[in-house]
């Protein structure tokens, strides 16, 4: 799963800092849930989460 944010200006803060605990922990639950409905399946799973800042993209890797 990926979670893409983008800021447009340094007001609005950091867009890394808007995956907090609250959106980790429901993006676990929706891949939970799902993974759930698909038993057969044998995944490895991660979060990565996209930052775009000035038009450029930083990916964290693995984030949570």
């Amino acid at each position: 799963m990926s979670e893409v944010k983008e800021k447009t200006g340094d007001g609005y803060g950091d867009p890394l800092e808007m995956v907090d605990e609250r959106k980790q922990a429901r993006l676990r639950r929706a891949a939970e849930a799902w993974l759930a409905q698909e038993p057969g399946l044998d995944l490895a799973v991660r979060f990565d989460v996209i930052a775009v800042r000035q038009g450029k993209l930083e990916r964290l890797e693995n984030a949570f």
